[in-house]
């Protein structure tokens, strides 16, 4: 055999061995048993100035459960000057290493959102390498602690129930959906202000009634609602017409529930489901003034027709379903007006009309964009609401037997 072959034979493995040291593996890694997931956090303002209190939810197996899915509740807080130092007070008293990859739901309280300053906590979720820029963003109504220690009566633990309400929030597209990271893209821009879902908890008679287990208390958790930022300071409310409003105007609606009760000038009433709809939005300029003018055009499903009494014919029943089209876009209006006031009212770009404008006409942008915030208030908004019914369901009468058929 050659010499140089033979050499090479005795070489190579001497070299393979070396490559396996350069070879990243598994050297650090922590076996899940081993670990406690964190799967909620809550911000409040602490009893001393400067601090916070940090309430961290983790997810305990239940013992003896057939599945991995049955979890209790581990919940614990910290008072403390930053957020680092919470989690090592916290971690001292775990049962587990505490892992923050699993983390679904962040939770800022009233108190701390309307004294402001909780950028400061988020900075460490950016930072930290095991957070995800994925997790969610919610406004509590009243305490974070509260929501997050609340006693549900599906026995969820209060952030996975948060997740799935907001994880389904597509099927409602009543309230934003707010990631880490669309927040913190939108708090760099000048042109927008930032906007969270508020999740609250709800006693029973307060719009859900239900069968509690202790007279007075509150055993269910409801995302309703949006809150208004100034920066990382909470400015106000959006109640849930504003929100919605919100939502057609931001092209956010997929699917959702619609109803024409509340329309006085209207006897018919009809409630609907969202089949499909498409916001678009142009900048006008009239006589050297510019005007943003949104279109959103929906299909809906009519479900169902209260106060109808009568059989109707064919096209009888034509003009009824061109009666409904008007009234739900009579309703989508009346909710996006309702957002466009509450935004002049706040001098806060919510709806990213700003960011419309510097799209389109970057260089007129920058003629305002120093004084948007007193811009706002009186900058020329349109609107052009077009809905479509594409079917009216199994029946195109009323429940009405006509000249007493069926009956006895």
């Amino acid at each position: 055999m050659n010499t140089k072959l033979k050499r090479s034979y005795k070489i190579a493995p001497v070299l393979l061995c070396i490559s396996l040291l350069f070879i990243s593996g598994c050297w650090g890694k922590r076996e899940v048993e081993n670990l406690a997931p964190l799967i909620g956090i809550g911000f409040d303002l602490g009893e001393k100035p400067g601090t916070y209190l940090v309430t961290q939810q983790y997810a305990r197996p239940k013992k003896g459960g057939s599945s991995g899915a049955e979890i209790l509740q581990r919940t614990l807080g910290a008072e403390a000057s930053s957020v680092r130092e919470a989690f090592e007070t916290v971690s001292k008293g775990a049962y587990r290493t505490p892992f923050m990859g699993s983390l679904k739901v962040i939770v800022i309280g009233e108190d701390f959102a309307k004294a402001g300053g909780f950028n400061d906590v988020l900075d460490f979720a950016q930072r930290f390498a095991e957070f995800r820029r994925s997790m969610y963003l919610v406004l509590a109504r009243g305490r974070a602690e509260d929501i997050l220690n609340l006693k549900l009566r599906s026995e969820h633990l209060s952030a996975i129930y948060i997740n799935y309400i907001i994880e389904g929030g597509n099927e409602l597209s009543t309230f934003p959906t707010v990631r880490l990271g669309h927040y913190l893209t939108v708090l760099g821009r000048q042109s927008t202000a930032p906007i969270l879902p508020v999740v609250k908890s709800i006693k029973s008679g307060e719009g859900i009634n239900y069968k509690a287990e202790k007279s007075g208390e509150a055993e269910e958790l409801q995302i309703q609602g949006a809150g208004v930022l100034r920066g990382d300071r909470l400015v106000d409310f959006l109640n849930d017409d504003e929100t919605k409003g919100y939502m057609w105007l931001e092209n956010e609606v997929f699917n959702r529930f619609i109803n024409t009760v509340d329309l006085e000038e209207t006897t018919v009433k009809f409630s609907g489901q969202v089949l499909k709809s498409k916001t678009k939005y142009k900048l006008h300029t009239n006589n050297e003034s510019k005007e943003l003018h949104y279109q959103i055009k929906t299909s809906i499903a009519i479900d169902e027709i209260i106060g109808l009494n009568k059989q109707l014919s064919g096209t009888e029943w034509v003009k009824l379903a061109k009666e409904a089209e008007e009234s739900f876009a009579k309703v989508i209006e009346k909710e996006c007006e309702g957002a466009i006031k509450k935004q002049r009212e706040l001098g806060q770009d919510f709806l990213g009309i700003g960011r419309h404008i510097e799209q389109r006409d970057p260089q007129y942008w920058k003629t305002i964009k120093d004084q948007w915030e007193e811009e706002i208030a009186n900058f020329p908004v349109s609107l052009d609401v077009k809905v479509t019914v594409h079917h009216t369901g199994m029946s195109s009468s009323s429940a009405t037997n006509s000249g007493g058929e069926g009956q006895d």
